[in-house]
């Protein structure tokens, strides 16, 4: 399973086809999103939709809804342009080391494990926030996917694929013995075909740092942390991913709020960001119960959410702050990665509720700031 977002591949062209051909092309993008993509809060691997016998009538309903949806919030909320300027952050490495651009959209999943991953390790980088309709920010790419992450340490080298990124950068902060090219090479492209008969991109040794004997010991003491943290990350990529799209769009109302907010953070210019909105989200909500039916949720898609929440805290167990130790981890962060694109929405609040994660959540949250002061406060100039 590609650990990147692909999604805003579909649900971008919504706003842009409508625009070209009106009510026709929205029907497109129903189709167009049942065949599978990774949404902001999805996972990028979604199962192509059979042809419903119904399907007209199911179109004409999400159009009905999303018409209602969106004349009563726009008598609330006027329409605001969208478009954002890429982000930057505001510390830089010193002359000579490594730089890096992260394409992204900011409430993908995959973007947001990256994202806590640097911010954690004190690395700088400036963020380029995706256009979803357009990519223009990414046409240099034939890797239509985010994250994409540019390191400049010499040579310019592109990075795919949110897992390979985290074990690339986390290998060469622990190894300076290896070049940032050499160490990206030992996590070849493969082609191969998924189970809809695609071709895929699929990125061998993943979820591998690759470090000497020295190194191992010193970043795993304990021997079986090196495999726990991997089991960990790759759990976090194939299944609690899944868990994510169903959730936020369980419901019309909660499908409407999780675009509102996806709208709000993406870089929409205000035609886009209307239709993606009310579009999008009615499409999704629809989508979400076809997701249900291919991952085997419970018909309270909540339960299994709780229960992957609890089996992660029973993962890392009563007698450590995090799976790491005293310290996060990679799966620590991967997991709190993937799962804070749903604050502010109504399945953060319930997951926060009805399970036991959320000191370790508020102990990520806190131990995440304080690495970023600190890595800050390093990075100044002396007087």
């Amino acid at each position: 399973m590609a650990a990147a977002c692909s999604g805003w591949r579909c649900l971008g062209q919504l706003p842009w086809r409508l625009r070209a051909a009106g009510q026709a092309a929205g029907v497109g993008l129903l189709r167009a999103q049942s065949r599978g993509y990774c949404i902001p809060f999805g996972t990028g691997r979604y199962a192509r939709a059979r042809a419903l016998k119904g399907s007209r009538m199911l179109v004409g309903a999400a159009f009905a809804l999303g018409g209602t949806f969106g004349l009563f919030q726009t008598l609330q909320y006027p329409l605001k342009d969208q478009e954002h300027l890429a982000e930057q952050q505001a510390a830089k490495l010193p002359a000579g080391s490594l730089q890096l651009t992260l394409y992204q959209y900011k409430t993908c999943p995959f973007c947001s494990k990256v994202r806590t991953f640097l911010d954690y390790h004190g690395v700088p980088y400036e963020i380029v926030e995706v256009n979803p309709v357009m990519r223009k920010e990414i046409k240099f790419s034939s890797y239509r996917k985010v994250p994409i992450l540019l390191a400049n340490a010499g040579n310019a080298l592109q990075l795919n694929d949110s897992s390979v990124i985290i074990s690339a950068i986390k290998t060469y902060l622990v190894s300076r013995k290896k070049n940032l090219e050499e160490i990206v090479s030992f996590y070849p492209p493969m082609k191969t075909v998924n189970e809809r008969g695609k071709e895929v991109t699929e990125y061998g040794n993943k979820y591998w740092l690759m470090l000497d004997e020295m190194e191992i010991q010193h970043v795993y003491p304990i021997k079986e942390a090196r495999v726990e943290e991997m089991k960990w990350r790759k759990w976090a990529d194939d299944w609690l991913v899944h868990l994510i799209s169903p959730n936020v769009y369980r419901t019309p109302r909660e499908a409407l709020a999780s675009f509102n907010y996806i709208v709000h953070e993406g870089k929409f210019g205000t035609v886009e960001g209307f239709l993606a909105k009310y579009v999008g989200a009615v499409a999704m909500f629809f989508i979400g119960k076809r997701l249900k039916s291919r991952h085997h949720l419970q018909d309270n898609v909540r339960e299994d959410l709780y229960k992957a929440a609890n089996d992660w805290v029973k993962a890392v167990g009563a007698n450590r702050p995090f799976m790491g130790g005293s310290q996060p981890n990679l799966a620590d962060l991967a997991v709190y990665g993937v799962l804070r694109v749903m604050e502010g929405l109504e399945a953060y609040d319930d997951m926060m509720t009805h399970t036991k994660i959320q000191p370790w959540y508020h102990r990520m949250e806190k131990a995440i700031g304080e690495a970023e002061v600190t890595n800050w406060q390093l990075l100044q100039p002396p007087y």
